[in-house]
């Protein structure tokens, strides 16, 4: 059982990370690419960011249609002892491990009708994941398990030893939404309100898992552990020392593999409401706000023996078949102002509070998101400046602000704040088209948290975690008005 548990715990810290953690995602169109304070923007995509605000849209048919590129590394930088056994660094206690997620195409589609004071609107979004993750190193914490092992068999029988393995897991998770809603203007040209209906399809799949993991002693580290300590039962004359020498080989002989294939799928729908005030051409003022969505998955596998038993199975509690969890979608508030002091420049501002706290979230293995999180915060500025009739030119930044406690971060699972510059252009096809282009990358603080490993029942060793990311994202829209 010693062994299976090994395998399986290595295998649920890989996928934990893969299931993701807060979702505060808010690049929902390439508009947003090169300016991010969109809530105060009267726009055909202010059908996610305004929705009330496409009232004041022109009478007719909008449309819009693209796609986003995104690249991103979940890197941690690890500093363990016991990860100087590693044959592939021996010596070396300190290990980067990262998590490259691609997502080639992420498409989004918004369509509005406008008539009188009347809107009706639609769209299509990936509104979480949307690519692959590959974890072709697996991850430190749970590495650390079998490195643990493998330490306290050194120091148990004074001879050198070291430890290998072999990770390759990959991970898709896709949120796709689709939002209906209508905007109405109370006051003409001035005050507008919104109400929508958000829906929400998710899946996930996890596939592949870990292998070949082995003890090594001697000198070269050339022989297997089994295979060492036997000879040394034969060594020696003790029948005792025989005994736990043999029943210590017995116990590394073969840590079987662990491989997945599970998919887990949920839906959930949600109200938004929006509204919008409108001072003049010059000054526009919005707030939108989405109710917490009740998300709940449901897994389909069919994985290898080792990873349904006794203490795999507890430690992969939501990646087995027929398991059920909670995956909520906090509730969250946007606000922005935008404001053009001369007719060809235009300056924003906006705000967004995700509610952590009140959302219910699981993890594979089951362990549930921290109440005490009071939330998390953005704030972007953005700036457009029309530099003739055919060509606008916009920039900005985006903030995020996670409070997360230490005992919150993890190799499995981390937010770190961040700082993103965006840029792009809007290019004026003519009266009726127009084209959107933007870029963002993402500068991602460094977090670094200290915790005791417990290596024997007296003993611990201090497990040192840098936590970083990178981001690139670039995006383009076709966008249209008759």
């Amino acid at each position: 059982m010693k062994k299976i548990f090994i395998s399986g715990a290595l295998l649920m810290g890989s996928l934990v990370m893969l299931a993701g953690g807060t979702v505060t995602n808010t690049n929902m169109s390439a508009a947003y690419l090169r300016n991010p304070a969109r809530e105060g923007a009267i726009d055909i995509d202010g059908i996610y960011y305004n929705p009330a605000g496409t009232a004041f849209l022109p009478n007719g048919i909008h449309a819009s249609v693209g796609m986003q590129t995104a690249i991103q590394e979940r890197n941690t930088k690890v500093t363990f002892e016991p990860f100087a056994l590693n044959k592939d660094h021996i010596g070396n206690p300190t290990f980067k491990y990262k998590g490259k997620a691609f997502a080639p195409v992420i498409p989004f589609a918004r369509l509005a009708y406008n008539w009188d004071r009347w809107n009706i609107q639609a769209s299509f979004n990936v509104v979480g994941g949307g690519g692959k993750c590959k974890f072709q190193d697996g991850i430190g914490l749970l590495e650390r398990v079998l490195a643990a092992k493998a330490y306290q068999l050194q120091a148990g029988t004074g001879q050198p030893v070291a430890y290998s393995l072999y990770s390759d897991i990959v991970g898709e998770s896709y949120q796709f939404g689709v939002y209906v809603g209508t905007s109405y203007e109370i006051i003409k040209d001035h005050l507008a309100v919104s109400l929508g209906l958000q829906t929400v399809y998710a899946t996930n799949s996890y596939e592949g898992g870990l292998s070949g993991m082995k003890m090594w002693m001697g000198n070269n580290y050339d022989v297997p552990a089994y295979n060492y300590l036997l000879g040394m039962a034969q060594q020696v004359p003790d029948p005792n020392t025989q005994a736990v020498l043999q029943a210590t080989a017995e116990s590394v002989k073969e840590i079987p593999d662990v491989l997945l294939d599970c998919t887990q799928k949920g839906f959930g729908a949600t109200p938004v409401i929006g509204i919008d005030y409108r001072l003049n051409e010059k000054l526009n003022i919005s707030a939108r706000w989405q109710f917490q969505t009740y998300l709940k998955m449901k897994t389909k596998a069919s994985n290898s023996p080792a990873a349904k038993q006794g203490e795999v199975a507890a430690q992969l509690k939501n990646a087995q078949d027929g398991e059920s969890f909670r995956s909520d979608i906090p509730g969250y508030l946007m606000t922005g102002i935008q404001y053009a002091p001369i007719k060809p420049l235009r300056l924003a501002v906006s705000y967004r509070y995700f509610d952590e706290k009140h959302a219910e979230r699981e993890n594979i293995s089951g362990l549930k998101n921290n109440k005490d999180n009071p939330g998390t915060h953005e704030v972007c500025f953005g700036l457009e400046w029309d530099i003739f009739k055919y060509l606008t030119f916009s920039c900005g930044y985006q903030g995020g602000i996670y409070q997360l406690r230490d005992k919150e971060m993890s190799d499995l699972d981390f937010q770190v704040n961040s700082n993103s510059i965006l840029m792009g252009f809007r290019v004026n096809i003519n009266e009726h088209w127009n084209l959107d282009l933007g870029y963002m990358h993402s500068f991602y603080d460094t977090r670094k948290v200290t915790t005791q490993v417990p290596i024997t029942e007296t003993a611990s060793l201090p497990y040192l975690v840098d936590f970083s990311r990178k981001n690139d994202v670039v995006g383009i829209a076709v966008n249209m008005c008759y």
